[in-house]
């Protein structure tokens, strides 16, 4: 191989590198927040969302206004020029598994969900808006690079896992309020409540919104082994107890 074709190569590589880690960026910062400023042309509402586990569509309470705008973009967490931006299409949908998960993510209601063990919070008992939607990303933006929608839906693998790990955790509210603190700092106003579970981390709902608390990374030095969803779970309540 001439010298020229090498650097090429190794140019090429390099490249593809920086774009993968751009996207394992871009993709970190969806998966960290559960709610952004939805633009619908030249309006702007703040709305909270959860991804559907079979499809990746992200389900949320949205205004009559989403289903007639031209455009819609959702700024992650916040419109800001750091931000994920979504380019999305949108479908109107009836109540369904899909809303009863949002229920349980948002306002702690899961008489119609297995996802959390918890009554009803009295304080917050309807959703802030009128319709429910069902979103696509069509493609994401995150400071230059720009994305294919598909990358940020993908089925939760654990979908089946989830409602087991939730009531576990939820089994142990100490733990989970010590890692809440630990690794979000959060205001600890009333019992954490775990409501979702994908294979990088963990969703659970405090008194102020959803927080999100990712699976460590294997220590320094450990053999490889393969992970579960129960060893990473593990992992993280001996991160608490030591804590």
């Amino acid at each position: 191989m001439s010298k020229r074709r090498y650097t090429l190569r190794m140019t090429s590589d390099r490249n593809e590198q920086i774009e993968a880690d751009a996207l394992h960026h871009a993709l970190a910062v969806f998966h960290a927040y559960r709610e952004g400023d939805l633009q619908l042309d030249d309006q702007h509402t703040h709305i909270r969302f959860v991804a559907e586990p079979s499809s990746g569509r992200l389900i949320a309470s949205a205004p009559a206004a989403t289903f007639f705008a031209s455009q819609l973009v959702l700024f992650v967490p916040e419109e800001t020029d750091e931000a994920l931006s979504l380019l999305l299409s949108v479908e109107e949908i009836e109540e369904s598994h899909a809303t009863d998960r949002w229920l349980a993510f948002h306002l702690g209601q899961t008489a119609a969900s297995d996802s959390a063990d918890q009554q009803p919070d009295t304080g917050r008992e309807t959703p802030e808006h009128t319709r429910w939607a069902a979103f696509w990303i069509d493609s994401a933006k995150h400071g230059p690079w720009v994305f294919d929608g598909d990358a940020f839906m993908t089925p939760n693998p654990a979908a089946s896992q989830e409602p087991a790990i939730c009531k576990r955790l939820n089994g142990r509210r100490d733990d989970l309020a010590t890692l809440c603190i630990k690794r979000t700092g959060a205001d600890m106003a009333g019992e954490p409540v775990c409501v979702g579970v994908d294979p990088r981390g963990l969703y659970v709902r405090l008194a102020h919104g959803v927080v999100r608390i990712d699976f460590p990374p294997p220590p320094p030095g450990a053999p490889a082994e393969v992970e579960t969803l129960e060893t990473l779970v593990d992992r993280l309540l001996n991160e608490a107890n030591l804590a």
